[in-house]
C-alpha cells in the first residue's frame, strides 16, 4: 500500500544555508524597497525645494551636471 505522506528533501549545506540561499533568490522584500523609494522621494523633494529657494532648478541629466562620457 502506498503512503500519502511526502518526505522533505534533506538540507544539502545545513538548514540555515539552504534557507538563506532560498531567501536570496527571491530578491529584496517589499518593505525594503518601499522604504528605499520613500527615502529617495524625500531626498528629491528636499533637493527640489532647496534649489527653488535659491532660484535654480535641480539638475536631472548627466549633461546638465556637466558629466562627460
Amino acid at each position: 500500500m502506498h503512503s500519502m505522506t511526502r518526505t522533505i528533501p534533506a538540507p544539502s549545506n545545513g538548514l540555515y544555508s539552504d534557507m538563506k540561499g532560498d531567501d536570496n533568490q527571491r530578491g529584496p522584500e517589499r518593505d525594503e524597497t518601499d522604504a528605499f523609494h520613500s527615502l529617495v522621494r524625500h531626498l528629491v523633494a528636499d533637493g527640489d525645494s532647496r534649489a527653488a529657494k535659491a532660484g535654480r532648478r535641480a539638475r536631472r541629466t548627466l549633461a546638465q551636471m556637466g558629466a562627460v562620457r
